[in-house]
């Protein structure tokens, strides 16, 4: 089966110069932007409530894009498996697939074609565990990232945080956590070794609303040869919970652009 012909269309845009990384590709944020518009079209499509938390978003990086190339989601509900009755979010530029996100409610939708979960096997969780997040505490004795009161024009027609807006807070703690482990820009310059998102799973346990004061912490919770997660508790000053993230990341030689070994001052650094 194509991959890029299941489902139904519901999204389409291309990618523009300003929303393209140090990388030189399209950034992460862009595509949780374009898969919350998915998703609102699969509401709309379902006639579900688009906010009815708590909401996942599960989401898997698979080819870079670069400036203007067009982009189409078309989207299905898994028929069966772990993960029935979730969405998932097929994101495809010139007919091959570039990302993928599954997309979890707590509420089962209907109105949109079925599809196995054998036929999407790369829409399904990895490194990361497919399970929605749970409130909980946030870890004591980290760094306090204080994020900053969320503004209007952060947020999406619903009246609540947009989704790559809180992505973008979540690679500032992740970037100042590496860089105060010696994974620096400078690092990066004369080393030719970067890092890239390849799994991202984010879940907001309400809407984050206008006015909101967030605040963060972060940690590692596994350090692979290649590969480590970051886990991100998003809370408000009173410790209410508001978000919690899991994110992958692999080294990247930047001569190559292959996946390549982490730094050694990262190998024996898990904080939980």
């Amino acid at each position: 089966m194509d991959i890029s012909q299941i489902g139904t269309p519901t999204y389409y845009t291309r990618v523009e110069a300003w929303e393209c990384d140090h990388n030189q590709h399209w950034n992460v944020r862009q595509y949780m932007r374009v898969f919350q518009q998915a998703d609102f079209v699969t509401a709309d499509i379902c006639g579900a409530d688009p906010i009815a938390g708590p909401i996942a978003q599960h989401t898997r990086y698979h080819r870079e894009l670069v400036q203007t190339a067009p982009v189409e989601i078309r989207s299905a509900i898994l028929g069966d498996g772990e993960f029935e009755g979730a969405v998932v979010h097929l994101l495809c530029s010139e007919g091959r697939l570039a990302a993928t996100a599954l997309s979890q409610t707590g509420h089962a939708r209907s109105g949109l074609p079925l599809v196995a979960a054998a036929d999407v096997a790369l829409a399904l969780p990895r490194g990361i565990s497919g399970e929605m997040h749970k409130p909980a505490t946030a870890p004591k004795g980290r760094h306090i990232y204080e994020q900053g009161i969320v503004q209007p024009r952060e947020t999406d027609h619903t009246g609540a945080l947009g989704i790559d807006w809180l992505m973008g807070r979540i690679a500032a703690a992740s970037n100042d956590l590496l860089a105060s482990l010696g994974f620096t820009p400078q690092f990066s310059l004369e080393n030719k070794i970067s890092r890239m998102g390849v799994e991202t799973k984010i879940t907001f346990f309400a809407p984050i609303l206008i006015g909101t004061r967030l605040q963060s912490v972060v940690g590692i919770s596994h350090v692979g040869s290649k590969n480590m997660i970051l886990e991100h508790h998003f809370f408000s000053p009173n410790g209410t919970p508001l978000a919690q993230v899991g994110q992958s990341l692999v080294s990247v030689d930047m001569v190559t652009r292959r996946a390549t070994n982490l730094p050694d001052f990262l190998q024996n650094v898990v904080s939980g």
